[in-house]
């Protein structure tokens, strides 16, 4: 593991919202739903910024891309809806869902998993087949899974989802059952991301301060990096570069080849 770079808020009040990868740029969203544009250089200087219309102060909660489709996802938990925003041309339309928006991530097909939080959490599933938006909903169970903040799909089509509940990640199948649970002790962990070469699970642990490996199976691998209250992961599968928001910094890990 290496350490190359910190990236800052300009204002010192607003953390990290949202971290993603597109074209080869990085984008940070912060507290104030200010979206900035950084290259992905050591020196990770800011290139730009992207409004979204319509995105309010602290509406935003999450936000993830998809290289298929060329597009930024940010959730907006206070119009229930995704802002999709394609960044070459500055474009924005809005994609309604259930309940409050709140965790994002994308399948690997390519479609947008959003976790709702409402009177009956779910996965929301959303694609675009024959240039009309489609959408699949899992219901989760209030008995095993509390409070969910995001989800991501494996492989074999099962998701991890992180949550706020006694085991904090559950392996859930496309019935909506939990099939696994993490039995080591994370305390909210509150984002995930997957290597998709080898899946290997990089987790938050909010409450104990540090990002996480696991394998496919929940099982614990190593501790990646210590950092104080981290909320928010993305990870460069070609650089094996891992980008932690925590509070008002991101924070740049390079990865040893061994993940």
């Amino acid at each position: 593991m290496r350490l190359f770079a910190d990236i800052q808020s300009l204002s010192p009040n607003e953390c990290v919202w949202g971290v993603t990868l597109l074209n080869g740029d990085l984008y940070v969203l912060w507290e104030d739903n200010r979206l900035d544009v950084y290259s992905t250089t050591e020196d990770c200087s800011l290139l730009g910024h992207i409004t979204v219309p319509g995105l309010r102060r602290y509406d935003a909660h999450d936000m993830t891309s998809c290289q298929r489709h060329s597009r930024l996802y940010i959730s907006d938990s206070g119009k229930h809806c995704i802002h999709a925003v394609t960044p070459k041309d500055r474009s924005v339309c809005k994609w309604k869902v259930p309940s409050e928006p709140c965790g994002l991530s994308v399948t690997p097909g390519g479609n947008l998993l959003v976790v709702c939080r409402g009177e009956t959490d779910s996965i929301v599933e959303l694609a675009i087949e024959g240039g009309s938006l489609t959408m699949h909903e899992i219901k989760l169970p209030l008995s095993d899974i509390y409070w969910p903040f995001q989800a991501v799909q494996l492989s074999a089509g099962q998701y991890v989802v992180c949550h706020r509940g006694e085991t904090g990640l559950s392996l859930v199948d496309r019935g909506g059952r939990v099939v696994a649970a993490d039995d080591t002790g994370l305390l909210c962990p509150c984002h995930v991301t997957i290597h998709r070469d080898n899946e290997l699970i990089f987790a938050i642990d909010h409450d104990n301060h540090r990002v996480v490996m696991l394998n496919r199976s929940l099982q614990f691998v190593r501790e990646v990096i210590a950092l104080t209250l981290p909320h928010r992961l993305c990870l460069d599968h070609v650089t094996r570069r891992l980008y932690v928001g925590h509070g008002r910094d991101v924070t740049v890990v390079q990865l040893a080849d061994r993940g």
